[in-house]
């Protein structure tokens, strides 16, 4: 079977291109495949942005696209997407897909609803319920991303896939150590969706309760300018000793990062499924985040970590202070956590996926 996959290429830092990393090696296996890398960097300024020179980009996109698909001669196209303007840049493809003959899988990894579709107007709305219908299947991150999906397309084309990962290739950090004292990590972009700037403030406020709480921030700005908010928070709030800011991180240092924390912090506002979760599980790690998009599917609270409500600015302390000051319930809901995502492995995943392209 030969399938074109279609998603960002491996330099542009987000959790398709993690899930990418992840399923491309496995999936080769299994199918003639070709990975065809939209873009290869993304600048921050123009992110989501319509924009000359996105709309330049994205031509450049179409072009050298056409003549690998009548060279490649797929059968399947798998297409990753997101929203707002990728989500419309990306229609070209359905639609190309589709006129040449290829079954088409569309893979959705939104974290916003209103951003993909509720919000917006009647013939966005329209335009994208038709889009969808061209597609053969519609692949969501978790369960209740497939009951939102079910209501833009056929219930029957909507199949849950929860973001696997390649539980082996990770060592399980928390199986064989003690902790003397709790060190979180927080991966993801900076700014206000992934509660970054929620996260500072909860900070200050275990510390101001004679508590501290060592922790790396890490991740890309999501809009220009905060970084440098964030440093200037972590002044004000006097947490310079105990809180690392270094920005985008990957390969061995992002390994490190998780090698040498046990507790993993991301209350976002929305999400998919965050493959930064599933990678803190994979190595062993305690959760503290918030019940949207399909984090509850794999984050029981008081089991493997806590869930607090988006914007809890007090809740998320109080589950903070908690693990804390208990390295030993720390220990206990990472090795937990390791134990869940043993069935997230990437190997039943691609079993699945390759099942559905045959059933199309």
């Amino acid at each position: 079977m030969r399938v074109i996959m279609i998603g960002p290429g491996k330099d542009v830092v987000g959790g398709i291109t993690t899930l990418v990393e992840v399923l491309v090696p496995a999936l080769e296996q299994r199918v003639d495949l070709l990975y065809f890398p939209t873009v290869y960097s993304r600048p921050i300024k123009e992110s989501g942005r319509f924009s000359g020179r996105n709309i330049i980009l994205a031509f450049s996109q179409y072009l050298r696209f056409l003549p690998v698909l009548f060279r490649f001669r797929p059968q399947v196209i798998h297409l990753h997407t997101s929203q707002g303007i990728a989500w419309l840049k990306d229609t070209f493809f359905i639609f190309v897909g589709k006129l040449y003959g290829a079954r088409i899988v569309l893979h959705v990894h939104a974290a916003d609803f209103d951003s993909l579709y509720g919000s917006r107007g009647r013939f966005f709305q329209w335009y994208s319920r038709w889009a969808m219908s061209l597609s053969s299947a519609v692949i969501s991150v978790s369960d209740q991303w497939k009951l939102r999906l079910q209501g833009i397309v056929s219930a029957r084309k909507v199949f849950s896939f929860t973001n696997c990962i390649a539980v082996n290739s990770f060592p399980a950090y928390a199986a064989n150590r003690t902790i003397d004292q709790v060190r979180a990590l927080f991966i993801g972009s900076i700014g206000k969706r992934k509660g970054a700037f929620d996260l500072l403030e909860a900070l200050g406020r275990i510390k101001s309760r004679g508590l501290v709480l060592p922790i790396v921030i890490a991740g890309y700005e999501d809009h220009e300018g905060n970084l440098d908010k964030a440093r200037r928070r972590i002044e004000q709030l006097q947490l310079a000793d105990s809180c690392e800011l270094p920005g985008m991180v990957g390969g061995d240092k992002k390994a490190a990062l998780f090698a040498s924390a046990n507790l993993l912090v991301l209350p976002s506002y929305n999400e998919g499924l965050p493959m930064a979760i599933l990678e803190g599980m994979q190595a062993g790690m305690a959760v503290v985040s918030t019940p949207v998009g399909g984090i509850p599917e794999i984050v029981r609270d008081g089991y493997n970590g806590f869930l607090v409500p988006p914007g809890d600015i007090d809740a998320l302390a109080e589950k903070l202070f908690i693990l804390a000051g208990s390295p030993d319930l720390c220990l206990q809901m990472g090795k937990r956590s390791r134990e869940m995502v043993e069935k997230l492995d990437v190997k039943p995943y691609v079993d699945r996926l390759v099942a559905l392209y045959d059933s199309l």
